[in-house]
């Protein structure tokens, strides 16, 4: 009854965030950007469900711990073989990695997957001090989530030495980036900076890289998305097989949010870096594609 009650408290926080128009204004450009065919009713209608779904994210994250392993397999279901696929790189002594988003209740993704056996480490930026990061990070300390606070030029070395360790990598790719440090696959038709990070780790240490994601059901169960492993192209020109790699990515990431437009969280400045030579116009960076390509990256 309390974790109901709290997730209509959360669901109503997120409406009134979104009434009294806190990152109203980057929600609507972004949506502009991706979606320039929608009417403005259409894309605040998307809004506003993506702050409600926000505010609800919160008390399903804290309670998860909670949850007894039958009520997990009830909530979070998969299709048949998915997990299996992970499990079965780690028997052969593969190293993995799971690119993920801010999408659905992407938190809950690494919790219960901790849960279920296969230790996750997230590579974190650094929150701020605040009582809510504070609860945040007690939340994933719970779960048994490792999480890497990394320095600027580190991640790599983490990542590697999770790795070694045995641990499964959960890697989110729809993190803004600096231009000195990323690359610029597309993302709704439109240079995104991405982290190469993924497609490195599939290369120097062979890892088997999956995409993974949290699709939330109307019942208030979830949909467990995993796919792959996928390789990375062997062409020989090593940076446009990691660009090519990154593409793909971004590709099926665009192609669920096409689909549950109010599970990705418009709120960051996901196109804020733009590339050296970019000449875009429009509102955040540029003009926008009409539709998404084929992943670049295919399964194995």
């Amino acid at each position: 009854m309390i974790r109901r009650w709290l997730g209509a408290l959360g669901a109503g926080m997120g409406w009134l965030l979104w009434a009294l128009r806190v990152r109203r204004g980057v929600v609507m450009d972004n949506l502009r950007l991706a979606f320039p065919q929608w009417s403005d009713a259409r894309r605040r209608a998307v809004g506003r469900s993506m702050f409600v779904r926000l505010g609800r994210m919160a008390p399903d994250f804290l309670f998860v711990t909670g949850l007894r392993s039958e009520e997990i397999d009830r909530l979070f279901v998969y299709e048949p073989g998915a997990l299996e696929r992970i499990a079965d790189a780690r028997r052969r002594g593969r190293s993995v990695v799971v690119c993920t988003a801010h999408f659905g209740n992407f938190e809950n993704l690494a919790a219960v997957h901790n849960m279920k056996g296969y230790p996750i480490t997230m590579i974190a930026r650094r929150m701020g001090g605040g009582w809510l990061a504070r609860l945040w990070r007690r939340g994933r300390e719970r779960a048994g989530v490792q999480e890497l606070v990394v320095t600027r030029g580190e991640t790599l070395r983490a990542a590697l030495r999770a790795m070694r360790e045995g641990r499964v990598l959960g890697y989110v790719i729809d993190q803004n980036m600096a231009a000195r440090r990323a690359i610029f696959p597309t993302f709704f038709g439109v240079p995104a900076a991405t982290s190469p990070t993924p497609a490195y780790l599939a290369l120097r240490a062979k890892a088997e890289v999956f995409f993974a994601l949290d699709v939330q059901l109307e019942d208030g169960r979830h949909r467990i998305v995993i796919e792959g492993p996928l390789k990375v192209p062997e062409s020989g020109d090593r940076d446009a097989d990691v660009l090519a790699f990154m593409q793909g990515l971004n590709h099926r990431l665009e192609h669920w949010i096409r689909l549950h437009p109010e599970q990705w969280y418009w709120v960051h400045r996901r196109w804020k870096t733009r590339p050296p030579a970019w000449s875009g116009a429009g509102v955040p960076g540029g003009s926008p594609g009409t539709g998404a390509s084929p992943p670049a990256a295919e399964p194995h």
